[in-house]
């Protein structure tokens, strides 16, 4: 057996890693679109802890001291925030599936705390927390609808992708 595998590579030449790279290169887009699924997942839990703990306190009538209160837990909860050891506030996030990117970025929500108040902060972050859903189901419709993730040439080879979240 093994002089016919001899023969066959004698003739062909060697084909074995002929689908190795392709195949990484799948595993690696495929790891990626994970990554930011991940990443997206951590952050709507983010903004939803944030959004309960917010919401409770806004109903009831708070003094000064519960406001600072609140407003420690929220930026504990921002700076806490995290996925793969990289913080995810104050980042931009995207990825191709397909060949189609997705993309998103967000702000510390705190940020909007001096110019809208408790209420501007409840709306950013349930503007984010829409646009996570509206992304993750458009991510799911273009893996569903049989986009292929291993078209050649939609990816520069040279691309470091751990780098996404820095």
């Amino acid at each position: 057996m093994k002089n016919e595998l001899d023969i066959l590579k004698k003739h062909l030449g060697e084909v074995e890693a002929v689908g190795e790279f392709k195949a990484n290169q799948i595993c690696s887009q495929i790891n990626d679109a994970n990554d930011f699924i991940g990443a997206l997942q951590v952050l709507e839990l983010t903004l939803k802890k944030i959004e309960q703990s917010i919401t409770q306190r806004l109903d009831d009538q708070i003094d000064d001291l519960q406001k600072r209160t609140l407003d420690a837990t929220t930026s504990q909860l921002i700076q806490n925030c995290s996925f793969m050891g990289t913080a995810l506030f104050g980042n931009i996030f995207n990825v191709y599936v397909g060949k189609k990117l997705f993309e998103f970025e967000i702000s510390n929500p705190l940020l909007i705390l001096e110019k809208a108040g408790y209420e501007g902060v409840l709306a950013y972050i349930q503007d984010k927390r829409d646009e996570i859903k509206n992304i993750l189901a458009d991510l799911a419709n273009t893996i569903i609808m049989g986009q292929s993730i291993d078209n050649a040439g939609m990816y520069d080879s040279s691309m470091d992708f751990k780098n996404l979240f820095r």
